[in-house]
C-alpha cells in the first residue's frame, strides 16, 4: 500500500526545535483525537543525539487526513508568518525500500522526572487520606536503570499544565503495521506504527 507524506521545516536560524516539534505533535494529537484517527504517524527527517532536528513529518497510507492536517490554523498561521516551510502532500514510491524507524514514547523516562513523582506522590497522598490514614513514604533502594536515549519535547496538555514528552527511537528491518497513537507514535514493544526515514525527500533550502 502507498504511503504519504508532507514535511514541516522550522525557518528561523535560532530555533528551539523541541519547543516547535512539541506544538506539532500537539496540533497532531487534538487533530486525530477530534477525528478519531490513529493513522497518522510522525517522524523526524533531521533526527540528531543533539537535536530533534529542524524538520518533522507526517506519513499516513492515506492522503485526505494529511491535506486537513497540513491544513490545519497555527500550521497555516506559521507558514504565513515565515517561520515554517510545509511541503505539499507527496507520495513515497512503492519500488523503493526504506529504512524503517518507530518513535515511541519513552515513558520510563518521564517517571523519572521531578513533576511526574510529584504528581504520584500526590496521588498516594489522595489515596491514604481516603482511607483515614498518613501518607508515610517507601524508603527503596536506589535502582539503576538503563534507559535508551530519548528526546524531550516540551508537550501542553489540554489541562494547561505542560509536561515533558519524551520520545525514543527504534530502528526496524521491516515495515511494521501502520498503528499509532494519537500522538502520532508508534509501540516499542509490540513493533507497530514504523514510519520511513525521509531525509532523501527533504529540502534543506
Amino acid at each position: 500500500m502507498s504511503r504519504y507524506f508532507f514535511y514541516i521545516r522550522y525557518l528561523p536560524e535560532d530555533v528551539n526545535c523541541e519547543f516547535l516539534a512539541g506544538k506539532c505533535i500537539r496540533i497532531l494529537h487534538a487533530y486525530q483525537t477530534r477525528f478519531n484517527l490513529r493513522t497518522i504517524g510522525v517522524t523526524f527527517p533531521d533526527w540528531e543525539d543533539s537535536s530533534i532536528g529542524r524538520t518533522i513529518a507526517f506519513v499516513s497510507e492515506s492522503k485526505s487526513p494529511l491535506t486537513t492536517l497540513s491544513q490545519q490554523n497555527y500550521f497555516v498561521r506559521m507558514a504565513e508568518d515565515g517561520y515554517f516551510r510545509i511541503s505539499d502532500i507527496q507520495v513515497l514510491p512503492d519500488e523503493q525500500e526504506y529504512q524503517e524507524f518507530i518513535y515511541y514514547r519513552e515513558r520510563r523516562l518521564e517517571k523519572e522526572s521531578t513533576s511526574a513523582k510529584k504528581r504520584e506522590l500526590k496521588r498516594l497522598q489522595a489515596r491514604a487520606l481516603l482511607r483515614g490514614i498518613d501518607y508515610v513514604p517507601k524508603l527503596e533502594a536506589s535502582k539503576c536503570v538503563e534507559i535508551p536515549f530519548a528526546h524531550r519535547l516540551i508537550f501542553g496538555s489540554s489541562s494547561g499544565a505542560d509536561f515533558l514528552l519524551s520520545i525514543g527511537r527504534l530502528e526496524c528491518e521491516k515495515k511494521q503495521p501502520s498503528d499509532f497513537s494519537s500522538y502520532g507514535l508508534g509501540n516499542r514493544l509490540e513493533l507497530k506504527g514504523s514510519v520511513p526515514c525521509l531525509r532523501l525527500f527533504i529540502s534543506r533550502c
